[in-house]
């Protein structure tokens, strides 16, 4: 799976909800979009998940976990860690959001023994790659980076936190700086 390929995935998904490179993406729209439908641990209730389940996902595990995408015979759903902060939400869907895109197979148990995920890290990889060409394309970074924005700027543009918004500037950040360099150099000199 190469980068460009993800990059015009995640173009196409944003150009679906109507929405440009440089507009924050609402990754519950695109759940929506592709019917994958999005539950909290709390909703698991209704199900018939147990108390002591929920306890064990939104308090005493809370930070090992922030969203799973789940088959359910041949749909997908994702079930989000409600207790983490909106912009972190909006990033975990986002990246399960990716695992579906890309489709990715399911090999085995979600969680071990230990109550701890099971993943493959390559596709891991991809599915963050693609959840931040979903939510602060690199395009847009790349504007945002000559523009001079901080993260805290991308952050509020975007709706992501501000190390997501760190995240996806590391290398337009460079790129802008040795671009920048450059041109002063080139006026000292000329």
């Amino acid at each position: 799976m190469t980068q460009k390929y993800m990059q015009e995935l995640a173009r196409d998904e944003r150009a679906s909800l109507g929405i440009s490179d440089h507009e924050p993406l609402d990754p519950y729209a695109l759940c929506e979009e592709h019917g994958v439908r999005v539950y909290t641990v709390e909703s698991l209730r209704s199900f018939g998940a147990s108390s002591e389940a929920i306890l064990h996902f939104t308090s005493l595990s809370t930070a090992t976990w922030s969203a799973a995408l789940v088959p359910v015979g041949s749909a997908r759903i994702i079930i989000e860690n409600e207790t983490h902060a909106p912009v972190r939400r909006r990033s975990s869907i986002a990246h399960e959001l990716g695992h579906f895109l890309l489709e990715h197979e399911f090999n085995g148990a979600l969680l071990g023994e230990d109550h701890k995920r099971q993943f493959d890290p390559a596709k891991e990889k991809q599915a963050t790659y693609l959840s931040g060409e979903l939510l602060v394309p690199e395009v847009a970074a790349r504007r945002a980076a000559y523009n001079g924005w901080d993260n805290e700027r991308v952050a509020q543009a975007f709706n992501v936190s501000t190390q997501f918004a760190q995240m996806q500037m590391k290398g337009p950040r460079v790129m802008a700086t040795r671009a920048a360099k450059k041109y002063a150099t080139a006026r000292v000199g000329g």
